[in-house]
């Protein structure tokens, strides 16, 4: 005894629509709202003190490390921890320079040889394997990410705050759409993000089925510092994404498979 209806007869009860998405829901590709968490520079202790609330909320981030040739062994350690932990150690520059301007004073070759090549190289003697790559300033030339793309699977820049409204900050939200160029808006207390910000930021990012990418530099206690984000923003921003249900993306994790 057959069994259904030959594949004619379900289309014309189905219809042609839920015939579609019936046979090609199961490769649709992976949207899953998020948020996206970075840090730059070399501040190893204080984010390694941070260790235990990233793992309170089950958060994973991205560590973009300049001069790694000046880091300790202790701090070295402590950025293999990290690692171990599910975070990302990526590359922010051997040098950290102003792309643009110190491409203009040398040369490409230079800027390639000495802030790029240079800062993966001792990563790897190292154990490293940085994939992903966050502009020092968050500043690119006008040429730079095709020639780091060669290098890295995607690069970060930094996105302009020009409004009072993050929400409307379209650079700052990943679609999914297969782009290896990203930028972040920085949480540093001195680029005045409110918690109503996040909160509506979020929002967006779970209605759209986005990633709001967000970076900052040295946790701190004091709220005014300059490149320094108050530990408990940071707080607030894990406990909001918890809230929302929203997905821990590393930089290197927006790269489609």
């Amino acid at each position: 005894m057959k069994i259904g209806l030959p594949v004619k007869n379900i289309f014309m009860l189905a219809g042609a629509g839920s015939f579609f998405l019936l046979f090609s829901g199961c490769n649709r590709p992976e949207r899953t709202p998020g948020i996206c968490l970075s840090f730059d520079d070399r501040s190893v202790a204080a984010w390694y003190a941070l260790r235990g609330l990233l793992h309170d909320h089950g958060a994973k981030a991205t560590f973009f490390i300049t001069q790694f040739d000046s880091l300790s062994v202790g701090e070295i350690g402590m950025l293999r921890k990290l690692q171990a932990d599910g975070n990302e150690i990526a590359s922010h520059g051997a040098l950290h320079v102003q792309a643009e301007g110190y491409i203009k004073k040398k040369s490409y070759r230079d800027y390639l040889k000495n802030e790029i090549d240079a800062s993966i190289d001792v990563m790897r003697s190292n154990g490293f394997h940085p994939t992903s790559f966050a502009y020092p300033y968050g500043s690119k030339y006008w040429f730079t990410d095709f020639f780091l793309l060669k290098r890295f699977k995607i690069t970060r820049g930094i996105a302009s705050l020009k409004r009072k409204d993050l929400a409307q900050v379209d650079e700052t939200y990943y679609s999914f759409n297969g782009n290896n160029t990203i930028a972040a808006t920085e949480i540093d207390s001195q680029r005045g993000l409110t918690e109503k910000m996040i909160i509506e930021a979020m929002d967006r990012a779970r209605q759209r089925e986005e990633v709001l990418v967000l970076c900052g530099h040295e946790p701190s206690d004091s709220a005014r510092r300059e490149y320094a984000f108050n530990i408990q923003f940071l707080k607030f921003i894990l406990d909001e994404a918890n809230r929302q249900h929203l997905k821990y993306y590393r930089v290197s994790d927006l790269v489609r498979k």
